[in-house]
């Protein structure tokens, strides 16, 4: 089957490149002696010339796809090795037909019959129209018939039957299974097609397919085998074709079609034709050789009329006709040339110009990152271009004389806008003195604060030498046996804030050198309203843990942090004391490097918890308490928070046997939940995730308790406790095996969430689904790249505003709730309303 795609859309240059690999490719099956494939390559190069040449490119690069694709005598030796092979396939498939005739009326010797061998029972492979029109007649027999005509040939004209299915030509492909057939088909399609299991009789039709089995490589041949070998799941009682097809149904039965004067369609001939423009050589200038397959060939010369002037001046003619469109194409590329030359004069001055400014120094880093944007494009289009003037100037040389006259030309404009650069870098100057003049002004009313401070030391200082102060053996101070970094002191916190007028809550933070992970996942934090009134209003210092290993410094960082996002001053500041902090105790989040955001949640959460872990509850471990409170107490060790209060949940694991049905459970918390997505990059809801997550999984190996042995199990998971704030992970990264080095990659599934309701009912254990929660969206975190290298962003409701805000790094902007539920969502956190 040698017939092409669609190729219109695609771009001349790649039609070239396939063209030469599929010459490649057939000359290569030619010296391997393959005649099928060899002329397979051979016929999808021909049709990837006709694609090329009926391109709209084509009449104005004709000279630079002849001289990518070759001369003509290459195509006439190709379209002369297809010919040879043509005709040896032919005679071989002959011969072949004829043999299989014989064998089939080969008869067994007379009066010989064994009797010990059993009769094979005879299988029906194909079936008459009277024969099936009885059948539909009688009601008797279920039947499901599956028409493979084109889908516009369907609906012409189909068969007056109740359970006749259109599998349409154009998506049946050889190798699709029984299951890629399915999602091919609509909703109602698909039911009709999951009847096909119980359907007694499956009658498979075409147009006009004869004989007692289909051709190979049809359609109704790649649909017999999806059926026959690639069906695991069905087995069919009577899988037959239709003798004739639906041409001779429609001849012989009119009235049961809704067109009976439907046509045949017309197949046009792919062979012929195929390169207008291949000119044959003489017959004189052909050397005679043997048959590349070492067969000898006997060939005749034919007579040639050498009296046939008149073709000869035609010819001549045409080849003056020809150069006279080479050279108006050439006179075309001159102008190209010239247009092409003046854009890339014209983006090296502006470069030069924005390269200028860069080097100058500003004091607003927001005119630095749009220059330095602009810098990148305008390099970027200078390469392009450059790539441009290359091809050209390779294909007419003698262009360049001209080019040197109009750079002359150039050069005056440039001189004129060179000047007007000039004034405006003088303007940038003047803006500059005037901001280094405020950051002085600045900078001494910053001493003076740090004056009056260290006066105050001072005074303090001299109120405590009287105070006696007690000898200390520095040489029995504890080594630093956590491996953590000194954290930093607790000073004055330079947020580095800048300042201006926002609503409560949409103040951004700046990037500190790939910590948008951190931001993102603050940003979203910072909408978790119950934990920003408690760290803002002050409550969690009398429950600050002093006697850990951070010395409840997370929990102030971070409060300081989002005290500074909702007090309404700052357009954006800067977290670098959170960020020390927190690296001093994770070393992995010291440095600049790309970090993931669930797991930077994850640590953040155990440190908040261990910074505020002082609240101490009246429950003790008693016997009477259900298994789910003693696992409960046991985590919390009876010291709660109000992080362990507002995150964390509990997750109950059964273990099931299936021989005795004996059960064992254990509980787990989870301050998040971390839902595996589909294999396959398809569009899911999350509601999927969640049944993937808490289906029962098959295990073996269990040691059962009742059966004292180890027997295979099941093992299911539940919910026994929720969380007033959920936050849930989609693990969108996995270990990628196919390559040689252990990296991740990215699943790039889209996911479908609710903005409102999430019922999570159906994953509750019985005891917690009488406290039924309905949980809103509040805050998304979306990441974007991969794990080396990447972009985060947060997408947060306000709750004062009541509408949805795009947190990237320092910008904070307004957006549609459709825009949210459309993007590549990473992490999701959801808040309960209890039920009334």
């Amino acid at each position: 089957h040698y017939a092409v795609p669609n190729l219109k859309k695609q771009k001349i240059q790649a039609l070239c490149n396939s063209a030469t690999k599929l010459y490649s490719e057939a000359e290569k099956q030619y010296d391997l002696h393959d005649e099928e494939q060899s002329f397979i390559f051979y016929m999808k190069y021909f049709n990837v010339l006709t694609a090329i040449k009926g391109s709209k490119e084509f009449p104005s690069q004709k000279n630079y796809i002849s001289a990518l694709l070759g001369n003509h005598q290459k195509n006439s030796k190709a379209m002369e090795r297809a010919e040879q092979l043509s005709l040896s396939l032919k005679k071989r498939y002959e011969l072949m037909r004829r043999s299989e005739e014989c064998e089939m009326v080969v008869e067994s010797p007379e009066g010989v019959e064994d009797q010990d061998e059993p009769m094979k029972p005879h299988r029906e492979t194909s079936i008459g129209s009277q024969e099936l029109f009885s059948m539909i007649q009688n009601g008797q027999q279920d039947i499901l018939i599956l028409d493979c005509r084109p889908k516009k040939d369907f609906m012409a004209s189909r068969l007056l039957f109740r359970d006749c299915l259109n599998i349409p030509q154009e998506v049946i492909l050889p190798g699709m299974t029984a299951g890629r057939v399915y999602q091919v088909l609509e909703a109602p399609e698909r039911v009709m097609w999951n009847s096909r299991s119980k359907k007694e009789w499956v009658v498979l039709m075409d147009w006009s397919s004869k004989g007692k089995n289909p051709v190979r490589n049809t359609t109704l041949w790649c649909l017999w085998d999806i059926l026959e070998n690639w069906d695991p799941d069905v087995t069919y009682s009577h899988l037959v074709m239709l003798d004739g097809g639906y041409e001779d149904y429609i001849l012989r039965y009119p009235m049961h079609s809704t067109n009976p004067k439907a046509q045949a369609p017309v197949v046009q001939s792919q062979d012929g034709n195929l390169l207008e423009e291949i000119e044959y050589p003489s017959i004189g200038d052909i050397v005679m050789k043997r048959d590349s397959f070492a067969k000898e060939v006997t060939r005749t010369y034919p007579s040639v009329d050498r009296g046939a002037k008149a073709a000869a001046i035609v010819t001549y003619e045409q080849k003056e006709k020809y150069m006279q469109d080479l050279l108006r194409e050439q006179e075309n590329i001159t102008d190209k040339v010239l247009s092409t030359e003046m854009e890339r004069l014209k983006a090296e001055k502006t470069w030069e110009e924005l390269n200028q400014i860069k080097q100058e120094k500003t004091a607003v880093e927001e005119q630095n990152q749009a220059l330095q944007a602009k810098e990148q494009e305008l390099l970027y289009s200078m390469l392009q271009l450059e790539n441009k003037e290359r091809d050209y100037v390779a294909e007419n040389e003698r262009l360049k004389r001209q080019l040197d006259e109009y750079r002359q030309k150039e050069a005056e404009v440039a001189a004129a806008t060179q000047k007007a650069t000039l004034e405006r870098i003088q303007e940038k100057e003047k803006e500059q003195k005037r901001l280094q003049e405020r950051r002085k002004m600045l900078e001494m009313e910053r001493e003076k604060k740090l004056k009056v401070a260290r006066e105050q030391k001072k005074m303090l200082r001299e109120n405590k030498e009287n105070v006696e102060i007690p000898t200390i053996n520095r040489a029995e101070k504890p080594q630093n046996l956590m491996g953590m970094a000194e954290i930093p002191s607790r000073g004055i916190r330079d947020l580095a804030p800048v300042m201006g007028n926002v609503d409560r809550g949409l103040t951004g933070l700046k990037n500190l050198g790939n910590s948008c992970y951190m931001n993102s996942v603050v940003q979203c934090l910072s909408n978790s309203i119950s934990l920003t009134d408690y760290l803002v209003q002050g409550g969690f210092r009398k429950h600050i843990n002093r006697s850990g290993r951070t010395q409840g410094r997370i929990v102030e960082e971070l409060a300081a942090v989002l005290e500074a996002l909702w007090c309404g001053r700052y357009k954006f500041i800067s977290p670098v004391h959170l960020k020390q902090t927190i690296g001093a105790v994770q070393s992995m989040f010291r440095d600049f490097d790309q970090q993931d955001a669930h797991e930077f949640l994850t640590i953040l959460m155990d440190m908040l918890h261990l910074d505020l872990q002082t609240i101490s509850t009246d429950r003790h471990l008693r016997e009477d308490l259900p298994v789910s409170e003693k696992a409960w107490l046991q985590f919390t060790k009876s010291q709660e928070s109000c992080i362990l209060r507002l995150f964390y949940g509990q997750i109950k694991s059964t273990v099931k046997c299936k021989e005795c049905n004996k059960e064992s459970a254990t509980y787990d918390s989870f301050s998040n939940l971390s839902l595996e997505l589909p294999a396959t990059n398809s569009r899911c809801h999350i509601e999927d995730c969640f049944d993937m997550y808490f289906n029962g999984e098959n295990i073996v190996g269990w040691n059962c308790p009742g059966c004292h042995q180890s027997r295979s199990a099941v093992k299911k998971l539940d919910i026994s406790k929720l969380p007033p704030i959920l936050v849930i992970h989609l693990k969108r990264f996995y270990a990628d095996g196919s390559t040689a080095l252990s990296r991740y990659s990215k699943k790039h599934n889209y996911i479908s969430f609710p903005l409102k309701n999430l019922d999570l009912s159906p994953y509750l254990t019985r005891s917690e689904k009488n406290s039924r929660k309905m949980y809103h969206l509040y805050a998304v975190s979306n990441h974007y790249g991969t794990m080396d290298s990447g972009h985060y962003t947060a997408f947060c409701r306000n709750p004062f505003l009541g509408r949805w805000f795009k947190f990237d790094d320092h910008q904070v902007s307004s957006m549609d709730s459709g825009d949210v539920q459309s993007s590549a969502a990473y992490i999701l956190f959801y808040t309960f309303i209890p039920n009334p």
